[in-house]
């Protein structure tokens, strides 16, 4: 459980918003970190360089 809801629920909803397997696991990674959910994908995104098109802002 994080502070933004349980992780099926984030999964869910990084996966309808475009988010790869890849990126999604490596934002699980930073959660379970501590980081809260809007840092985390800015995060990935910019380590990758790349985000889904249809990508919105989650904080």
């Amino acid at each position: 459980m994080f502070s933004e809801g349980c992780w099926h629920s984030i999964r869910a909803s990084l996966e309808m918003r475009g988010w790869s397997p890849m990126h999604i696991e490596l934002i699980h990674n930073q959660l379970r970190q501590g980081w809260p959910l809007s840092l985390a994908v800015r995060q990935v995104s910019i380590r990758l360089g790349t985000c889904p098109m249809r990508s919105k802002s989650l904080g």
